[in-house]
């Protein structure tokens, strides 16, 4: 995420000193940091401005809360949803074994179990995330396929939510875990 002129909590206009090029990006590379060293828990926006060399105000300034900015920062760790090349219930899969391999990373992982629990009580949150990594999902499936809306929210959650609770509960993923999930979901979508 860069630098533009409205910044990633649409701040622009509010007068005041023009922006640094380049310290959102480096805000939201301290706060991936920071949460894989210390866990989303003991991470705070005080250690997360030290480790970017930045004030806490240049933080606030851009993001209103530590799990706003976490969540800016996990959308950015796992780029945009993967372009559905093959059709059909094969080109889901593909899609799902993308998700599936970002969940199992530790950074992503951690970002995630952090948002996710902050979603639970804080609306911002729970929007900023719904925008910033499910909806984009969900949208590239229901215009690949032409699925209902309703359905591929329902695929993308148990997906998400095996996957986390697989890796809460053993440590790790295995690819025989990403694909009983995905074949669930496929199922899901593409009722035989």
């Amino acid at each position: 995420m860069s630098d533009v002129a409205d910044g990633p909590t649409g701040t622009a206009g509010r007068g005041g000193r023009p922006r640094r090029p380049g310290v959102s990006d480096t805000v939201l590379a301290a706060t991936v940091d920071q949460v894989a060293e210390q866990g989303y828990a003991r991470a705070n926006l005080d250690g997360i401005a030290r480790r970017a060399g930045v004030a806490k105000t240049t933080v606030y300034r851009r993001w209103s809360s530590k799990g706003v900015l976490a969540v800016d920062a996990l959308v950015g760790l796992l780029g945009e949803p993967p372009d559905v090349v093959r059709a059909g219930p094969e080109g889901l899969r593909d899609a799902l074994r993308w998700l599936a391999d970002r969940i199992g990373q530790p950074q992503v992982y951690g970002l995630l179990v952090g948002v996710v629990t902050e979603a639970g009580r804080d609306l911002e949150v729970r929007s900023r995330l719904r925008a910033g990594f499910r909806d984009p999902f969900v949208a590239r499936l229901v215009q690949e396929w032409a699925l209902p809306v309703d359905r591929v929210d329902l695929a993308f959650d148990l997906v998400v939510g095996a996957l986390l609770h697989r890796l809460a509960m053993t440590g790790s993923l295995t690819p025989s875990d990403s694909e009983a999930v995905t074949a669930v979901a496929v199922g899901l979508l593409f009722p035989r």
